[in-house]
C-alpha cells in the first residue's frame, strides 16, 4: 500500500511512501524496519529557495506551491479511496 504525505519543513515536500507489513510491524514495536523503505519525493521547485527552503512570504512561491498541491491532491485522493472504499 502507498501512503501520500506532505511535510512542511523548509520547502514543502510531497511524498508517496510504500507501507509494508514489515514497516507497520516495526512502527508498532518502536523499532527500525529490517528492510529499506522506498519513498518517492517531489520537491516544490522555486527560484526563491534559500538554504534548502522556500521563502514562503514570496507570493510567487505560494502560487507555485499551490499548483503542486492541486496535482498532489488528486494523486492522494486516488490512493486514499483504496482505504475508504
Amino acid at each position: 500500500m502507498n501512503m501520500p504525505c506532505i511535510t512542511m519543513v523548509g520547502a514543502p515536500h510531497l511524498l508517496l511512501g510504500a507501507v509494508t507489513k514489515a514497516l507497520s510491524d516495526a512502527a508498532i514495536s518502536c523499532r527500525y524496519p529490517s528492510d529499506r523503505t522506498e519513498v518517492l519525493k517531489c520537491e516544490v521547485a522555486s527560484d526563491y529557495n534559500i538554504n534548502g527552503g522556500m521563502v514562503q512570504e514570496a507570493p510567487e512561491c505560494r502560487g507555485i506551491a499551490l499548483q503542486y498541491y492541486l496535482v498532489f491532491k488528486s494523486l492522494a485522493k486516488n490512493h486514499w479511496e483504496k482505504f475508504s472504499g
